[in-house]
């Protein structure tokens, strides 16, 4: 069971502590990380409007293609009766000329009828009329087929004038993307080393909390295994050991024994308390995913957590025996594997 005296050690004193040193850690690199969000967020501004904008332009553009489609179909099929209609009018041209000619020979000859040039003078007469009429349709549907072609001349012109905006609007977005991206990166890394100096600062206050309390130089009562395998390295202390770590990998017990603590000290860690009886007890403090919970018991080499690394930077593992809630020289307390890579 834990003691009040055990409570107030990893709790009040830390907290404190943390609140010193924490802040003066992170403010530079807090400031930039606010920065680089604040151009994030006008960045992305940026790019919402520009993504609008060509949304608007594109539908603009498609339109106008469709205009033009429907209007070359329309010029084609006034084409197609222009040229009906001046064929029209070179067969009723040969017509009359026919019936012309036709009426002035009947008109010289002394044998013809009055009737007969009568008649010939009223079919003269029609196919005038009739090519007056081809003549007046043959100009309106030039007229409309000019019309026609002046309107797509100038539907093209915008078609041209709205890709042109569409390539401007689309190099503006894709400097402005390359702008984003490269904030956006910015800002992951600030982030990383706003969250590193914060667990750096927690770890190091947690850290010299637990080993507040006198070393005992004492004969070790037992041999603890190593909490990990894979570690960079590790440095021993007169109280703890801090194992330098980049992989992540299982956090195994030391030895057999009762949780007695597993989670979140007071925000600033993870940490995992083991009690080993006859007031023996062992401390893990790092950025760890806890797999155990108050009162499990767990033996040697079962699996606390696993180490936590989000960024390129190297992680520590804290280990400390303490006896009678008194820091050890944890270093004597590990077994020859356990102090093999020393």
């Amino acid at each position: 069971m834990e003691t009040n005296a055990m409570k107030s050690f990893l709790v009040f004193p830390l907290a404190l502590t943390l609140s010193l040193t924490t802040g003066a850690a992170v403010r530079r690199p807090g400031d930039q990380l606010a920065r680089y969000r604040t151009e994030v967020l006008e960045l992305g501004a940026r790019l919402s409007t520009l993504e609008k904008e060509l949304g608007a332009k594109n539908n603009l553009y498609v339109s106008s293609l469709e205009q033009i489609r429907q209007f070359e179909g329309d010029i084609k099929l006034y084409r197609d009766e222009l040229t009906r209609k001046r064929e029209e009018v070179r067969t009723t041209q040969a017509e009359n000329k026919r019936i012309l000619q036709s009426y002035l020979l009947e008109s010289e000859n002394e044998t013809t009828e009055p009737w007969q040039r009568k008649v010939h003078l009223e079919l003269l007469r029609r196919a005038q009329d009739k090519l007056k009429q081809s003549e007046t349709e043959l100009t309106g549907y030039d007229a409309k087929v000019a019309e026609f072609d002046q309107k797509l001349i100038e539907l093209r012109r915008n078609e041209e004038e709205l890709a042109a905006v569409i390539g401007e609007l689309e190099a503006r977005k894709k400097a402005v993307m390359a702008s984003y991206l490269l904030r956006v990166e910015s800002k992951k890394k600030a982030e990383s080393q706003v969250q590193s100096s914060k667990l750096a600062s927690r770890f190091a206050a947690v850290k010299k909390e637990l080993s507040g309390a006198p070393v005992i130089q004492s004969k070790p009562d037992r041999l603890f295994s190593r909490p990990v395998d894979d570690y960079m390295s590790f440095t021993p202390s007169p109280k703890g050991v801090t194992f330098k770590f980049s992989a992540t990998q299982p956090v195994k017990a030391v030895g057999g024994g009762k949780i007695v603590y597993a989670g979140d000290l007071a925000a600033y860690g993870q940490v995992v308390l083991i009690d080993h009886g006859n007031d023996l007890r062992t401390v893990l403090l790092g950025r760890m995913d806890i797999r155990v919970k108050k009162d499990d018991t767990v033996g040697s080499g079962d699996i606390l957590a696993y180490t936590r690394n989000d960024t390129k930077e190297p992680q520590n593992l804290y280990f400390e025996v303490r006896k009678k809630n008194t820091a050890q020289n944890t270093i004597l307390w590990l077994d020859q594997k356990g102090v093999s890579k020393i």
